[in-house]
């Protein structure tokens, strides 16, 4: 018998196999991040008062890698998404305390739900109409 012959011959299913549960180890998925919605209020040195995530009080997030000479803190997570919303809103009052919405505020998402359904806008389909009815009467009259 020749070595090469005595070696164990690797058998194609059973490195698949390996592989897969070698695979069914790894992380697939990161944790969803979980982070408080609230805002703090904090009145500042002249005297206005400032709405501050409480996530951006936190430390900066860990580096997980580790430090090096190019490591640049990161903001706490959650204090971006709540920063931004803080942006966004019509009236900052509305992160602390949220307010009633009546049919007036539900009437332009009507209006625009309804242009998505039909696909077009009702008006501009009136104001189509009154003026071929217009160019229509003009015509008979003569």
């Amino acid at each position: 018998m020749n070595s090469e012959s005595s070696s164990l011959p690797l058998n194609p299913l059973l490195l698949a196999g390996l592989l897969l549960a070698l695979l069914a180890g790894c992380k697939t998925h990161l944790e969803p991040a979980s982070y408080s919605p609230d805002y703090q209020a904090i009145t500042r040195a002249d005297g206005r008062v400032e709405l501050i995530p409480v996530e951006c009080l936190k430390p900066s997030a860990e580096d997980q890698l580790g430090t090096d000479e190019d490591f640049v803190p990161l903001l706490a997570p959650g204090c971006a998404n709540n920063l931004t919303l803080l942006q966004m809103v019509e009236q900052r009052s509305d992160l602390m305390q949220g307010r009633q919405t009546g049919p007036t505020m539900a009437a332009p998402v009507g209006r625009a739900a309804q242009v998505y359904i039909d696909g077009y806008d009702r008006e501009e389909l009136r104001r189509r109409q009154s003026e071929q009815q217009a160019k229509t009467d003009s015509q008979e009259v003569r």
